[in-house]
């Protein structure tokens, strides 16, 4: 607005000058509303197009796979060291040495970590309840794979153990019991969640098999770790990947 020769204030558009009628308000003349409302959209519009762009991606399933297998082939080269190993009294573990228990912590922090960096369950589930339930079936499953772990070490320079069923179902369970959390957020998220078990469990069943192959009494080598690996851990998370993936919908005739 600007104040001219006579006492009334004028209202400025472009290149024209409009004089404000008697008891009128700026507020109260047509503006540039119109013009204000469109920026205002295209900058609601902009920040949305930059936060897509900035958004992390969730990582196809194919990859989640490539980084399991590299994290067992790591964990299983790491394994095959001359570690001191756990001992057996009486058919259970009697002791476990400091060394050890501090390598296997890290291991599987490293995988719980990767599991949850990767998987993105807060992202992935539309549920912040479900969510904090895939993080507390992850922990349980890779306090479990550890114990799992610790046991098939024991048996360094022992015959060997016969619970193969049973550390079939330490990586299989876990994984049904993700696609269950996830079992309303669609078919991928139910794949995702479910292979993100098998970055704790399926490495760790690979360590566990590597201990045992480091004992001088052993003659495997990590073609044969791996094997055990795949038929004991990378199968079963087949199977139980594809359970899940499956849509059991019923089908209502149209």
């Amino acid at each position: 607005m600007t104040q001219d020769a006579s006492p009334r204030l004028h209202l400025v558009t472009g290149n024209s000058v409009e004089p404000l009628t008697d008891g009128a308000r700026p507020a109260e003349v047509e503006t540039d509303n119109a013009v204000m409302a469109d920026l205002l959209r295209r900058a609601e519009a902009l920040d949305a197009r930059v936060a897509a762009e900035t958004a992390p991606r969730s990582l196809h399933p194919a990859a989640l796979v490539a980084v399991g297998a590299v994290l067992t082939v790591v964990l299983a080269l790491l394994g095959r060291q001359p570690w001191q190993l756990p001992t057996r009294d009486g058919g259970a573990v009697a002791d476990v040495p400091q060394s050890l228990v501090t390598f296997l912590l890290l291991s599987a922090a490293l995988c719980v970590w990767a599991a949850g960096r990767l998987t993105r369950p807060a992202a992935t589930l539309r549920s912040a309840t479900a969510a904090r339930t895939w993080w507390a079936l992850l922990g349980g499953a890779a306090v479990v794979s550890l114990a799992a772990t610790v046991s098939l070490a024991s048996f360094a320079g022992y015959e060997g153990p016969g619970d193969l069923l049973a550390r079939c179902a330490v990586v299989a369970v876990p994984a049904v019991l993700a696609g269950f959390i996830a079992r309303h957020d669609g078919r991928t998220a139910r794949i995702r969640l479910a292979l993100g078990t098998g970055l704790v469990t399926v490495p760790l069943c690979g360590l566990g098999w590597a201990l045992l192959s480091s004992s001088a009494r052993s003659t495997a080598g990590l073609t044969d770790v791996l094997t055990m690996t795949g038929m004991a851990a990378a199968i079963p998370l087949t199977l139980a990947v594809t359970f899940v993936a499956a849509d059991r919908r019923r089908r209502t005739a149209g």
